[in-house]
């Protein structure tokens, strides 16, 4: 049974907020143009002097680690600052802007986060024999390598 760090639960964090980023936005924009005339001008540039826009796109396992982060924050986390200091600080936000958002000290913000961190760790262990949450850790260690 593999066990959950906290340094996993950051790391997932993390990864989750660079997923957000990658992800389509939610609305797309209207073309102003007919999509065979855009992707003639993207064949037609590809090759010149221009710079070319690459946008990489998140994988399967990207989103559901995405997803398991925000059950985590949407289930275990009930205060709706400890999971804006959760998100800005997986969004690699520093302590100084985060404890201006929310109107707390720099010291006590982090402090509230680390409290936080070790509070879901817990409850990951507390409920590791339930079916869902098992899966949950599994998918959130799966990275670690056994002996």
């Amino acid at each position: 049974m593999p066990e959950v760090t906290t340094n996993d639960l950051i790391k997932l964090f993390e990864e989750a907020a660079k997923t957000d980023r990658r992800l389509p936005p939610a609305i797309k924009k209207q073309k102003t143009t007919a999509s065979w005339l855009a992707t003639k001008q993207e064949k037609m540039y590809s090759h010149s002097w221009n710079k070319v826009e690459f946008v990489i796109r998140p994988t399967s396992k990207d989103i559901s680690r995405w997803w398991i982060a925000s059950i985590l924050l949407r289930e275990v986390v009930e205060e709706i600052d400890l999971k804006r200091i959760i998100w800005l600080k997986a969004k690699r936000f520093p302590w100084t802007h985060i404890a201006r958002f929310v109107g707390v000290d720099r010291r006590k913000v982090k402090r509230m986060w680390e409290e936080e961190i070790m509070y879901i760790r817990l409850w990951l262990q507390l409920n590791q024999n339930n079916k869902k949450i098992n899966d949950i850790i599994d998918k959130i260690v799966i990275n670690k390598k056994y002996n």
